[in-house]
């Protein structure tokens, strides 16, 4: 049981780290909750949503963490309770940010009583705040990945595919998990909850909404970024297998053409040839078909480039 109970006059703040049995039990013992909202709890969600209830609010977010094992960015979800005097978070404790939040406000007074002396919505939007914040070197790693991509697009091999689809495949990811922030952030600020007031509350849930846009424009300009430098790799290595088949197909149609003029003089007798030539020796003769055979081929390559076939 991974618990934490920071308590100050008006406001108790509960935080759960991988919730078992006896964390659903005493959620279920001091708050009354929707059973629905427990199955939640329990249950790694794929999707972001709030639910609002008469005295309360539940609120699954997520939020990017990226894990340079495997170059990739996973969601990291966090399950918030807000109510009139109680905030419960719940979370995997993937993202360091919120343990050392939680540690500090656990540990220091000071720290404590600059979160906890207002509403539970202001310490809502405290958290929610540092957490939208925390993904900014993120989504500067993506930036980066995508402008080094684009330096890297004319490279013609199979690793600058690799790094475009794993880049492609962490802004999707990445906007999936952004995709339904603002909604939530909507309904925090426009909620007639007094537990969810505070002074200018509107506009403070406004910034997040304005923050969680500039996300979603920057990532879209990224999408777009990415596959045009996929569209344009694909496009050259189109063009260089095209270029690839042009000359293997000059290289067959002459040797087809030398080996039926080889297959020729065979069908002819030695002698007769020799004599027919004007040949006396195999140098000669040697000399004589290597010299026809490399003029012929000299030929053909200046007929394909002539009509720019080659």
């Amino acid at each position: 049981m991974s618990l934490k109970i920071i308590h100050t006059k008006n406001l108790r703040w509960v935080d759960i780290v991988n919730p078992d049995d006896k964390d659903l039990a005493y959620l279920k013992e001091n708050f009354k909750f929707h059973p629905l909202d427990f199955e939640d709890v329990m249950t790694p969600s794929v999707r972001t949503k709030i639910d609002e209830y008469d005295h309360y609010h539940f609120i699954i977010l997520l939020f990017p963490t990226f894990h340079r094992d495997h170059n990739e960015i996973r969601p990291a979800e966090v399950d918030f309770f807000v109510g009139k005097d109680f905030l419960i978070t719940i979370h995997d404790g993937a993202m360091k940010t919120l343990n050392n939040l939680v540690h500090n406000v656990h540990q220091y007074d000071n720290v404590r009583s600059s979160y906890l002396n207002q509403t539970p919505g202001f310490l809502l939007f405290s958290i929610l705040e540092i957490l939208f914040k925390r993904s900014s070197p993120i989504l500067d790693k993506i930036n980066h990945q995508v402008i080094d991509s684009g330096r890297s697009v004319f490279e013609l091999d199979i690793k600058t595919l690799e790094k475009l689809s794993e880049l492609k495949k962490n802004i999707i990811v990445y906007r999936r998990i952004m995709k339904m922030h603002k909604f939530v952030l909507g309904k925090l600020a426009w909620s007639k909850k007094d537990y969810l007031q505070f002074k200018d509350s509107k506009g403070f849930f406004q910034s997040l909404i304005e923050y969680a846009e500039n996300t979603w424009d920057v990532l879209a300009s990224d999408k777009e970024s990415v596959e045009s430098f996929e569209d344009t790799n694909q496009s050259l290595a189109t063009h260089r297998i095209n270029d690839i088949l042009q000359i293997l197909t000059v290289v067959s149609v002459i040797v087809s053409v030398l080996a039926l003029i080889t297959d020729v003089f065979i069908f002819f007798e030695r002698a007769n040839l020799e004599k027919t030539l004007g040949i006396s020796s195999d140098l000669e003769l040697a000399v004589f078909i290597s010299s026809g055979l490399l003029i012929l081929s000299s030929i053909m390559l200046y007929l394909f480039r002539k009509n720019k076939f080659l």
